[in-house]
């Protein structure tokens, strides 16, 4: 493979990397302008957008409502949390083998599993816009409650993620009210999701553009067959691994879903796959079958090669048919600078048409980014977030010894921390052993 194809096989990753390596040499040739805080994360202090948060926080009334509507955001983000994970808990452990993870990380790689992988550019541009207006929004608050603010700057995270952040004075941050220091810390998330809803808005208008002036299209996708199971419904069709299948039951198909529908509707009927060479090829599924095979169905991201690739297991399992072959759906580029969706729609040959799906993707991606980091920061996890802090201070109305609030803090961000785990695919993977 040359160059050129392997980058093109690999742009986001390899644009990543990039990325990473610049920003750890900019730390490295920085290094004595960064402080660290932590021994894990380098900050960069500075005097950066203070004039113009010291003339937003001018408008008190205003802010005040705001940041009252913030507090009481976070204190309903915490309850819904709970209230959504406890179902989930119930369907992994009942399902472990089927049920995938509750919460995954948002990073500009492909093909790793746990994450979802956003193109770079979006990646950038959403990440500036959240994490700027996050920390703006502290200040803000914290300003038009007469508390300074020492800095303003930017850091890493270990070193290569990204982060801004605002320096109140903490002297006067602790003499403040209890109920202001809690507008102040729960002001950045809920300006998150503010920005999630506004961008959700912008997104379901401009789709909806696109969609009724045809200037999107689903388009066909391709199964390449990446390995057979000797002895398999597959293998004794004749089916064999490397070919490539564009129908099922002589139907084109558009969507992972629509796929799986396909392969596993009509459980007493057979299956036929049809190569782009025209051969049929036809198995008949099986439910319970003595071969060891991993009980696993499911499809996950495997890739940047084309418009998106995802790898598709078709094991036993007593919920789904067994037809004994892996494979991996792939569909066409986007055909403008990155491929906006995790999914196989593409703009029109216009370029207007396509420009306006890449801003369709730039919204998405922006939304689904500041509903994440929102919150997420709301809740009281790994001691790094606001939501530890807030935590901190709703306790306070109640517990006046420190020791004890200190201690009642702890165990509540060591509790929301685990479950904050168990919803990653390390808890799915946990579940499964059990």
């Amino acid at each position: 493979m040359s160059f050129a194809g392997f980058f093109y096989a690999n742009e986001n990753n390899v644009l990543a990397l990039v990325l990473f390596l610049l920003i750890g040499l900019f730390v490295i040739i920085n290094r004595k302008k960064f402080s660290v805080e932590g021994k894990i994360i380098f900050v960069y202090r500075t005097k950066l957008g203070l004039k113009i948060m010291k003339s937003l926080s001018r408008f008190k009334r205003i802010v005040n409502i705001y940041s009252i509507i913030g507090v009481f955001t976070g204190i309903g983000a915490i309850i819904l949390t709970i209230y959504i994970v406890i179902p989930y808990f119930q369907s992994v452990i009942t399902h472990p083998s089927t049920t995938a993870a509750g919460a995954t990380l948002v990073l500009p790689v492909s093909g790793v599993p746990g994450i979802v992988g956003v193109p770079i550019i979006y990646w950038i541009i959403a990440l500036i816009l959240v994490v700027t207006t996050h920390e703006a929004s502290h200040g803000i608050v914290a300003l038009s409650k007469k508390i300074k603010l020492k800095s303003s700057g930017f850091g890493f995270f270990l070193g290569i993620l990204p982060l801004a952040f605002v320096e109140p004075d903490q002297k006067q941050f602790e003499k403040a009210h209890r109920f202001d220091r809690l507008k102040v810390l729960a002001a950045g998330s809920f300006t998150n999701v503010v920005t999630g809803v506004i961008f959700l808005i912008l997104f379901l208008l401009l789709s909806n553009y696109l969609i009724s002036t045809n200037s999107v299209a689903y388009l066909p996708l391709y199964l390449h067959v990446t390995g057979v199971v000797a002895g398999g419904p597959a293998n004794i069709s004749g089916l064999l691994s490397g070919q490539t299948i564009n129908k099922v039951n002589g139907m084109e198909f558009t969507s992972v879903q629509q796929l799986f529908t396909e392969l596993s509707m009509n459980p007493t009927k057979n299956v036929t796959l049809t190569a782009t060479t025209g051969q049929n090829y036809t198995m008949k599924k099986i439910y319970n079958t003595s071969l060891a095979l991993p009980a696993y169905s499911g499809y996950g991201v495997s890739g940047a090669a084309s418009y998106i690739n995802k790898t598709l297991y078709l094991a036993e399992n007593l919920e789904h048919p067994y037809l004994g072959f892996f494979g991996e759906v792939t569909g066409p580029t986007s055909g403008f600078l990155i491929t906006p969706f995790p999914t196989y729609i593409a703009a029109g040959p216009t370029l207007s048409d396509q420009i306006l799906f890449w801003f369709d993707g730039l919204f998405f991606w922006i939304l689904l980014i500041a509903f994440g980091l929102g919150l997420a920061n709301f809740l009281p996890i790994f001691y790094i977030t606001d939501g530890c802090k807030m935590v901190y201070e709703l306790l306070g109305y109640k517990i006046k010894d420190k020791t004890r609030l200190l201690n009642a803090t702890n165990a509540v961000i060591i509790a929301f921390s685990v479950l904050f785990l168990l919803l990653t695919p390390l808890g799915t993977f946990l579940f499964k052993l059990l």
